[in-house]
């Protein structure tokens, strides 16, 4: 009983650990991925573009880096053809200093009848441009092995 009461308190202290960092972040990490998933989920993927600073990159799985805005939505559109209807964001770290900030999470893709499509993890640099926070650049990867034969 002693071991469960003490893993209880550990889950707990990490979850609040992990809230404090999200709640101090004066990047808004939280608010900006908030209104990734909502307009990436409404097709709105202009709207999603519009959080990249105009020389931002992606870093998308088993995919070459693009750069720039244009590319940027050249390649979340292939994504949507790819089936990735639907993604929830979570934030689970944030963090800011000065005009420079980060922000770690996850996310799942779901396809427009609602199957798993893929969930893994992502990761972002922000800057302050004119005064606004922008994504320069995110990474993200699968936590889904590789189908077999992917690596021939």
């Amino acid at each position: 009983m002693k071991r469960i009461v003490v893993c209880g308190f550990i889950v707990l202290l990490c979850a609040m650990v992990s809230i404090q960092a999200v709640a101090a972040d004066k990047s808004d990490v939280a608010a900006r991925a908030a209104t990734w998933e909502k307009e990436y989920n409404a097709d709105n993927l202009a709207g999603v573009v519009a959080l990249y600073a105009p020389d931002g990159c992606r870093m998308p799985p088993n995919e070459e880096a693009v750069h720039g805005r244009d590319a940027i939505l050249a390649q979340l559109k292939v994504g949507k053809d790819r089936g990735a209807a639907k993604v929830k964001i979570a934030v689970t770290a944030a963090g800011s200093s000065g005009d420079v900030g980060y922000g770690i999470g996850t996310y799942v893709l779901t396809g427009a009848d609602g199957s798993h499509v893929d969930h893994g993890k992502w990761m972002l640099a922000s800057k302050k441009v004119d005064g606004k926070w922008v994504t320069q650049c995110d990474i993200f990867n699968s936590d889904m092995a590789m189908p077999s034969g992917a690596m021939k």
